[in-house]
């Protein structure tokens, strides 16, 4: 799966959960804490891959998924070469010391488990939008290949 197919479904699924939570009658702070990793777990497996394998992203005890991915992760699925002629599909825009890159078959991936950044509750409510789309906007290519931009419109 490309980073940009995986932003769209995420952004769907955060969608369709704070819908409901909405429609519930929760407020924007009660909706913050359902997305508590732990209640997420239980109420919503479907929603993060690692949840089938009871794991989280990061090693914290509190670790909060409203965010799931962080603003600063910018991603480009067709890469950029860098100096070593390795293919940088993502990276941090603010180029935190905690982030690393692995590279798997010569496509350099950003790695950011070393980074809690994006799961702290007041990180999470200094940039809270119920449209996660607009709290990551920044995160994809400013021009997706044409199939992507009429996906994102269209989700949008």
């Amino acid at each position: 799966m490309n980073y940009i197919t995986w932003f769209l479904d995420h952004d769907q699924k955060h969608r369709s959960i704070v819908d409901r939570l909405k429609q519930d009658g929760l407020s924007s702070e009660q909706i913050m804490d359902y997305f508590e990793f732990s209640n997420m777990l239980a109420k919503e497996p479907d929603f993060c891959l690692l949840y089938a394998e009871g794991k989280k992203c990061h090693s914290i005890a509190y670790l909060n998924c409203y965010m799931c991915a962080c603003p600063f992760f910018r991603f480009n699925d067709e890469g950029v070469r860098d100096a070593e002629d390795i293919l940088v599909k993502s990276q941090c825009a603010i180029h935190s010391t905690k982030s690393d890159r692995f590279v798997y078959q010569g496509v350099a991936h950003l790695d950011c488990s070393r980074c809690t950044v994006p799961h702290t509750r007041t990180f999470i409510k200094n940039n809270f939008n119920e449209a996660w789309h607009e709290m990551m906007k920044n995160c994809a290519p400013p021009e997706p290949d044409a199939h992507a931009h009429d996906v994102v419109s269209a989700a949008r």
